[in-house]
């Protein structure tokens, strides 16, 4: 007797094999497909939003405080100014805000182009030296022999922004003016000034902090004529 074979049901164990190799490779192939679809689609969400990040710099007034500080007869006095102190948060170049009385923050795609320790100290050694009060004006990093020495403390450098909308630029620094040689505090005292920002945000910021820098170096520079 002859069995036959129903059509439709038969096939042999070589050909199942075959059949689930590629019902495999097909759903491999798809999830990889997936895979590389969603992180392109990522990576270009990336590309597009980011905007690039503006750098910005600390340019203060300093022909202003030339002409306001003009002397006919110079010091024999040289005055070296030491390492600016701060916290962490102004020896990077974060560009802060603060919004509330304890937060602060820092604007996302603004930067300064280097510390704000680093910006004031470059422009006190240019305004001091334009003053005409000292025979010379040199950094720490001078291996000069100084007869005088500005120790200084950052304490705030930021943009301030109400609750109203309106915001300021701060600048709040003290300064200790010491004799070299005998290393005692000849005079002590502590600068501030807030300038009105003209809007909420980064470049408005930079201005008003500039402001800022100008008026605390113009009342330094005052105040070194009296003591």
């Amino acid at each position: 007797m002859i069995l036959k074979k129903a059509p439709g049901i038969y096939c042999s164990n070589e050909h199942k094999l075959c059949r689930d190799r590629g019902r495999k490779a097909t759903v491999k192939n798809r999830t990889y497909l997936c895979l590389l679809a969603l992180l392109i689609g990522i990576s270009g969400c990336v590309t597009e939003k980011l905007p690039p990040v503006t750098l910005y710099t600390l340019n203060p007034d300093l022909d202003a405080i030339k002409a306001a500080g003009d002397r006919e007869n110079k010091s024999d006095s040289i005055l070296m100014l030491g390492r600016i102190s701060s916290t962490q948060s102004f020896s990077g170049t974060d560009m802060l805000y603060r919004d509330t009385q304890l937060s602060q923050n820092s604007y996302a795609y603004s930067r300064w182009n280097s510390s704000a320790t680093v910006m004031l100290l470059s422009a006190l050694v240019e305004a001091l030296e334009k003053s005409g009060q000292y025979k010379a004006v040199v950094p720490y990093s001078s291996q000069a022999q100084s007869d005088l020495l500005l120790e200084s403390t950052l304490f705030d450098f930021s943009h301030h922004i109400n609750k109203n909308g309106t915001s300021e630029g701060v600048l709040k620094v003290s300064f200790n003016l010491i004799d070299s040689k005998t290393r005692r505090v000849i005079a002590s005292r502590m600068f501030f000034s807030s300038v009105p920002a003209s809007a909420a945000n980064a470049p408005a910021a930079v201005m008003a902090l500039n402001k800022a820098t100008t008026n605390v170096i113009r009342e330094l520079i005052d105040w070194l004529r009296t003591v």
